[in-house]
């Protein structure tokens, strides 16, 4: 199986985790903002960052799928 995000679907992960991290975190003021700053500015959906994160996301989501299936195949039926 393959599994790939594109580069809006990263975004909005991204988007998503940073927005619940903020929630549930009590930041200072000036913390919270320099953060929203950072998402906002600097991890645009078409920017650098953003493409280097969606593409290590990618890798990370590949490597997992290979470790699963490796793990499936070896993994005697009789444990």
């Amino acid at each position: 199986m393959r599994l790939q995000l594109d580069l809006e679907e990263s975004h909005q992960l991204f988007t998503a985790i940073i927005d619940s991290l903020i929630e549930d975190i009590s930041f200072a003021g000036a913390d919270g903002a320099a953060i929203k700053r950072w998402r906002s500015e600097s991890m645009r959906t078409g920017s650098e960052g953003m493409k280097e994160l969606a593409a290590r996301i990618n890798a990370d989501i590949e490597r997992a799928l290979t470790n699963k299936t490796k793990s499936a195949i070896t993994r005697p039926d009789w444990k």
